[in-house]
């Protein structure tokens, strides 16, 4: 017994959306390893002033745990709220950028917010701090975007050439 039109329709729906959480975790990894990286320079221009073997490895741990901490928040910020976001803007066939970048910009926003406690003033928040919280978005949408834009073409090629469900290309 074949499944039902309506069924495939949900099937292809749902690979969709697998696809680009697929994406996501891989943008999020790009954006963890920045974070990681970003924190690491700044730790080497500090290091610039007097190298000890205790600041080094002090540097590695915190770059380390910058990355699993915006792995982690990018991971959990995915399954909330970056697949049905995903889902919702694909039924409207939406496919750009902004909509991602405002997403991944709120989400860095509730992270500052919530371990500054409260909005910090200007002076308290750091060039360091908000670069580590601020660039990782970006550079997550971005990379999102990127990866997905091959399979929106290939959605809007189908779409343009025949109606109903179709599958985008998955390289």
């Amino acid at each position: 017994m074949l499944p039902t039109d309506e069924k495939q329709a949900e099937i292809l729906d749902q690979i969709r959306i697998n696809v680009a959480f697929e994406e996501m975790v891989v943008a999020v990894l790009a954006g963890a390893l920045a974070g990681g990286a970003l924190t690491l320079l700044f730790a080497a221009a500090e290091l610039l002033n007097g190298f000890s073997l205790t600041l080094l490895v002090s540097a590695l741990l915190e770059g380390l745990f910058v990355s699993i901490l915006i792995f982690l928040v990018g991971f959990g910020a995915s399954v909330a709220f970056g697949a049905p976001l995903f889902a919702a803007l694909e039924k409207r066939k939406r496919r750009n950028l902004w909509p991602y970048l405002g997403a991944a910009m709120g989400v860095a926003v509730a992270v500052l917010v919530l371990f500054t406690i409260g909005f910090p003033s200007v002076s308290a928040a750091s060039v360091r701090t908000l670069a580590v919280i601020f660039l990782p978005p970006l550079i997550v949408s971005l990379v999102f975007v990127r990866r997905m834009t091959p399979h929106w073409r290939a959605a809007e090629k189908a779409e343009s050439e025949a109606e109903g469900p179709i599958l985008f290309r998955i390289h």
